[in-house]
């Protein structure tokens, strides 16, 4: 893969592909944007799944066997996905063929990817406390 580097910048080339015709590589940032849009449309239905376990919580409290590790766990789930969610809006906002703003953009997403696990992690102790009431 050819890159050319003009003042900390990289930018698409074009090189020889399998069949001798020439061969532009594709822009990072468009994968990058791509990436972010399809990670933000998982966090926001899983946020929305979030909130209506919450509000079954909230309107089923006094039946419900586990509400205080329920409302705890699902509060801090809704949080990490607040925050991811603002990451990943930071993230799209690098230009990732810029050799400056790239170890920014690879912190961040470091950073998303690690509120990501919790996030799993979390979600895996909602289910496992449920949300369905006990059986009188």
């Amino acid at each position: 893969m050819a890159l050319n580097i003009n003042d900390g910048a990289l930018s698409p080339t074009v090189e020889q592909g399998a069949a001798g015709l020439p061969e532009v590589i594709p822009n990072v940032n468009v994968y990058q944007q791509k990436k972010t849009l399809a990670q933000g449309m998982m966090d926001l239905a899983l946020l929305s799944a979030n909130a209506n376990q919450l509000r079954y919580v909230l309107e089923t409290y006094e039946r419900h066997p586990y509400y205080i590790f329920s409302l705890i766990f699902i509060s801090v789930s809704l949080l990490v996905q607040v925050a991811v969610g603002v990451g990943l809006i930071m993230n799209s906002r690098y230009d990732v063929n810029d050799r400056k703003e790239i170890c920014k953009a690879n912190k961040i997403n470091d950073l998303i990817t690690i509120g990501i696990f919790v996030i799993t992690l979390v979600n895996v102790m909602i289910s496992a406390f449920g949300v369905a009431p006990r059986k009188a």
